[in-house]
């Protein structure tokens, strides 16, 4: 039996090149940008979760080895989440053929819609085995965002969209991801830093060798006269470029109640507790 996300899938697996051209029209067209807008953005809240490997505190602590690890947002959420689905793809890294990163590692879903998600896609899992995923996409290299994204409740029909709290584990591919230079400003403004995170260049130790450009996924980095030049308006923090960096020019700030204020904005999006 053909259910509607199959129908879905293949729909997206077609579609999936053209997106940025959909994104262009919507520049182009407010008609088009408001259909769309009303389709896959409405109420969207998504955050972009550094790597792990590139915090550095935007203030002195005691003990001075106190830290933060992003990654602790998705913990916090999965562990008090009731229904968590596991996709057994990726469904960007499939449509895409991407050749970098694994297939199989896809999307997380906390909340009352992941239950209704089709089995022919994943299936539920217990919050060990969720927080063991996570720790594979991190080590595969893959950035974490978290956060509700309407077009995942429209392709996987789980309902309302308070009911879906989406952690994707992105790629260059991410359909999202690599659209945000393409996109309206209104629409790309939905998916964001993680709160309480921003980026630090160091000019003076910049060597304009041109690493950080080549890992940012959404070319917000430049060479111009010698040195990298970040566009802030495009830059979501993930701190692949600070990893990059072997002369400390780049690095991603975090302030020292960066976790709670992340957890604050995902936490009102859908109530992961919820029967």
């Amino acid at each position: 039996m053909v259910t509607f996300t199959d129908i879905s899938i293949r729909i997206i697996k077609l579609t999936f090149k053209e997106r940025f051209k959909l994104a262009r029209l919507a520049q182009r067209s407010k008609v088009f940008r408001r259909i769309v807008h009303k389709l896959f953005f409405e109420g969207d809240d998504i955050q972009v979760l550094p790597r792990n490997e590139t915090i550095t505190l935007n203030a002195r602590i005691d003990p001075p080895n106190t830290s933060i690890l992003p990654s602790q947002v998705l913990m916090e959420m999965i562990s008090k989440s009731k229904y968590i689905f596991k996709m057994d793809f990726c469904i960007c890294r499939v449509s895409s053929n991407c050749k970098d990163y694994p297939h199989e590692l896809g999307c997380l879903f906390l909340g009352k819609g992941a239950k209704r998600i089709s089995r022919k896609v994943g299936r539920l899992i217990s919050k060990e085995e969720a927080i063991k995923h996570v720790e594979e996409c991190e080590k595969a290299g893959l950035v974490h965002i978290i956060g509700r994204n309407k077009i995942d409740t429209v392709w996987l029909n789980t309902g309302p969209k308070e009911e879906l709290l989406s952690i994707c584990n992105c790629c260059p591919c991410c359909c999202l991801w690599k659209m945000i230079p393409e996109l309206p400003e209104e629409l790309a403004k939905s998916i964001t830093p993680m709160s309480g995170v921003k980026l630090e260049f160091i000019k003076e130790n910049c060597i304009g060798c041109g690493s950080c450009l080549k890992k940012c996924f959404i070319k917000a980095i430049k060479i111009k006269n010698g040195k990298a030049q970040i566009d802030n308006r495009l830059c979501r923090c993930c701190g692949r470029c600070a990893m990059e960096c072997e002369n400390n020019a780049i690095r991603i700030l975090a302030d020292p109640d960066a976790i709670e204020q992340a957890l604050g904005r995902v936490e009102p999006l859908v109530d992961v507790k919820a029967e």
